[in-house]
């Protein structure tokens, strides 16, 4: 407890005991404590402590850019000397270039179309310094290579102050980012720095400290299986391939064979937009050698798609250095069809090929079911924390990632009387196409919304199951409602006119309001559950199913439960961020019980119970 800043919560000394002790024996550890339970704090003073004891280094991993204020904020206030801390993000995040010569429409680009832009543009400035006259340059490159000796930073300094920095002083704030992270003893980073095989080649030669000498931190750890699944994952969209022939005309590329299988992938596209039978989620397995086959009938030599990946490969190449000359993002469509093509042919039992309907559009994926293809790195470390509020079941999580770890679990350290948690007998959303079930649970809803004046979230499994009670609710109080596929911006401001006058929200599970927003005191005191937030028929859910069904022998509770569990738990904990807040989660499903081994619940007769016990919790009269 040297570094820690504050003085200790409950269970805080407990926690950091515990990390220091799988740090002193070189183990991976995995640890679940609930929100306000400082786990930031915690592995940071445990991790720091042992590392500059030892001469190692920190590599602290978010799964957003956003969730790397709250370690550089803990940082700053530990004041370690001579410690120093940065944190790190993309150049597509930090380009300020990007940011000056594009509109906001222009300026999305992938690391990758940024990285060709940022060698062309240094290529240029490089040889600008030398005198030579040259267009397209970067001055943000040019003033840091005639600045950096000069330039003078706190110990602890965050990605956005570098960038704040930049603009001030038109300084590349991506080289000024790489420069700290050279020195740094605590690099804080995205999940992609280490997991993504090319990024982390680079991103590690940047620190001082191998792997075999670092401290692997991952916070919010439960996103991490799911991340490196979809960062294995590939795709082809119709759009891009109509974006590739539109670029091989525009940019007058002269190969035959290339243009005749563009345009009879666009046709096999088109077919199977029409004639595949989707599942209720838009997916559907793609016939192992289908595309292959189709491909085939058409008349394209399918023995050469190898070579002719490489020499899409090549024209896109080509065409991205043309764009870039022209002041443009060097995108190519031509190009990602020519990986497509590269990384399709050869996949294993451990990709399942699907595709998937986006309204005017439709794609074929290369879906990766095994996490542990990216998340093996993890045991180069020295050892790795690995922490959320919502892990269990934690052997679900360990198996995903293939790593040997030791496991700790921590209780809330506010009042358990703050919180309450029902669940509701005699109804299941497992009949909610069922009219007459509908109506039950909505009169329940009904019941306990207009007796219960507080401020409510209630949340459904799916769209579709809250498209049933939309509008058929006759509700005392303003009514909120996030759509399908609704703009971030109008989200936010039903959210705050649903925080500043009250009302109901009604969302879905693993939607922007049940994880990720604080609700602080009483902008929120009653979250509603509808039905268990299983994940809906899905090809891609089935195969993942079979997939651990093979590797564990249990794919229901790995795939199926294990999502369910972590949904209500994270869903349950907008409730109960601080001592002071309070607040009452409802659970509308008697299948809730198997799952009270991971969260304590008590049982209601019914609805009209459910919200008398609610009631008794706020102080209200029956």
């Amino acid at each position: 407890m040297n570094y820690f800043p504050y003085k200790p919560r409950k269970y805080q000394e407990k926690i950091v005991r515990v990390m220091e002790d799988a740090l002193k024996h070189g183990r991976h550890l995995i640890m679940e404590a609930p929100a306000g339970s400082g786990k930031t704090i915690c592995a940071l003073a445990a991790a720091l402590s042992f590392a500059k004891e030892n001469e190692m280094g920190i590599i602290y991993l978010t799964r957003t850019n956003s969730q790397q204020k709250q370690a550089i904020k803990e940082l700053k206030e530990m004041n370690v000397e001579g410690i120093r801390a940065v944190g790190v993000q993309g150049r597509a995040n930090m380009c300020l270039l990007l940011e000056e010569i594009f509109s906001p429409n222009e300026r999305y680009a992938g690391n990758e179309e940024v990285a060709r832009l940022c060698r062309a543009r240094k290529k240029k400035s490089i040889e600008a310094l030398r005198g030579e006259r040259v267009e397209n340059r970067c001055h943000f490159f040019e003033n840091f290579i005639l600045l950096r000796d000069e330039l003078k930073f706190e110990r602890v300094m965050a990605a956005e102050e570098l960038m704040d920095y930049g603009r001030k002083h038109r300084i590349c704030a991506y080289e000024m980012n790489k420069m700290l992270a050279r020195k740094a003893d605590i690099i804080i980073a995205p999940y992609i720095y280490i997991f993504d095989e090319f990024l982390r080649e680079s991103f590690l030669a940047n620190f001082r400290y191998p792997p075999e000498e670092s401290i692997l931190i991952i916070d919010e750890a439960h996103n991490l299986p799911a991340f490196c699944r979809d960062l294995l994952s590939f795709s082809l969209s119709l759009h891009t391939i109509r974006g590739a022939i539109r670029e091989a005309y525009d940019y007058g590329m002269n190969d035959s064979q290339l243009m005749h299988l563009m345009e009879k992938m666009e046709k096999i596209f088109e077919e199977m937009r029409e004639k595949t039978q989707f599942s209720e989620t838009d997916d559907a397995f793609l016939e192992e050698n289908l595309l292959f086959s189709k491909l085939k009938k058409a008349g394209v030599d399918v023995a050469k798609l190898k070579d002719m990946g490489e020499r899409l490969m090549t024209y896109g190449d080509i065409i991205a250095d043309i764009k870039e000359s022209r002041n443009m993002l060097p995108r190519s469509f031509v190009r990602s069809m020519g990986n497509f093509f590269l990384r399709w042919n050869g996949l294993n039992e451990k990709w399942v090929k699907l595709v998937e309907k986006e309204e005017d559009n439709i794609r074929i994926e290369a879906y990766c079911m095994d996490a542990s293809l990216a998340s093996y790195i993890i045991n180069s470390f020295y050892a790795s924390i690995h922490m959320s509020g919502t892990l269990q079941p934690l052997e679900e999580y360990r198996d995903s990632l293939g790593i040997d770890a030791s496991t700790a679990t921590f209780p809330s350290p506010f009042p358990e009387e703050n919180r309450r948690v029902i669940y509701v007998d005699g109804i299941s959303t497992r009949y909610y196409m069922d009219d007459e079930m509908v109506e039950k649970i909505g009169r329940g809803l009904e019941e306990i919304c207009n007796s219960i004046d507080r401020n409510t979230l209630i949340l459904f499994p799916s769209y579709l199951v809250l498209s049933r009670f939309k509008g058929k609710m006759s509700m005392r109080r303003e009514i909120y409602t996030e759509e399908r596929g609704e703009k971030q911006e109008s989200i936010m401001g039903k959210l705050e006119d649903f925080k500043n006058h009250g009302g109901i929200f009604l969302s879905v599970m693993g939607g922007r309001l049940a994880e990720g927003i604080d609700f602080p005191s009483e902008e929120l005191e009653m979250v509603i559950i509808v039905g268990i937030p299983y994940l809906p028929p899905s090809a891609k859910q089935q195969a993942l199913q079979h997939y651990y069904d093979s590797k564990y022998g249990d794919g229901w509770r790995y795939v199926m439960e294990a999502n369910a569990i972590r949904k209500m738990r994270q869903a349950i904990g907008r409730l109960i961020r601080s001592e002071e807040d309070r607040g009452v989660a409802i659970i509308m499903d008697e299948r809730a019980k198997r799952f009270r081994k991971y969260i304590q619940m008590e049982r209601a007769r019914d609805a009209k119970d459910a919200a008398a016990m609610a009631k008794s919790f706020f102080g209200l009269k029956s």
